[in-house]
């Protein structure tokens, strides 16, 4: 008797397990995105990720000091070689070291005053970009200098409308059939999120 009311509650604390899983499997959120271009797909379990630089400081805190003599020697090229290369690592100090990490909201600017937006509110995101006229950059990348403007819609149904959406390094990732994609955002003309 004592085994079957173990056995018991065991099944009823495994159904109340999967109920409470269940649904959270079921609410799998899917981004369907759609690019400029005109391509269109589905992700799901869709992140954002921000890249960025970290700049190391040198041991004890203090500026780098410049090398004796000059210029540093360029590795491999004089006598000794790799001890010329190794010796230009210590004079020129810690590298800059590339980084990324999950972002959890969007920033949208209207007329100067900025709204943080948790992306799990987002319902959708719709993005109009301006090419920016007499741009300073160089010819050869003038014509992708754009200016991003975006409307989006909450979960709850309110609307923010922004003048300027700045993505810098942003990029959507999210998993398909095929393997993880990564959609950078200046390429992306709209999000819509189904959770």
């Amino acid at each position: 008797m004592k085994r079957q009311v173990t056995r018991t509650v065991i099944s009823a604390t495994a159904l109340l397990v999967m109920a409470v899983i269940s649904p959270a499997i079921a609410q799998d959120t899917t981004a369907e995105v759609r690019t400029w271009s005109g391509q269109s797909v589905v992700l799901t379990g869709p992140w954002v990720e921000v890249f960025y630089t970290v700049v190391p400081k040198p041991a004890g805190g203090e500026e780098t000091p410049a090398p004796p003599g000059g210029a540093p020697p360029v590795p491999g090229m004089a006598a000794g070689g790799i001890f010329q290369s190794m010796k230009h690592a210590v004079q020129e100090g810690p590298r800059p070291l590339p980084a990324h990490r999950e972002a959890s909201v969007l920033t949208f600017s209207r007329a100067g005053v900025e709204l943080k937006v948790p992306l799990e509110r987002l319902a959708t995101l719709t993005i109009a970009r301006q090419p920016m006229a007499g741009s300073s950059l160089p010819p050869y990348v003038g014509p992708t200098h754009h200016r991003y403007s975006a409307t989006a819609v909450m979960t709850d149904g309110s609307r923010v409308d922004a003048d300027y959406l700045n993505f810098g390094t942003a990029v959507l990732r999210g998993m398909t059939s095929q393997g993880r994609v990564d959609v950078r955002f200046d390429q992306i003309e709209s999000i819509r999120f189904t959770r």
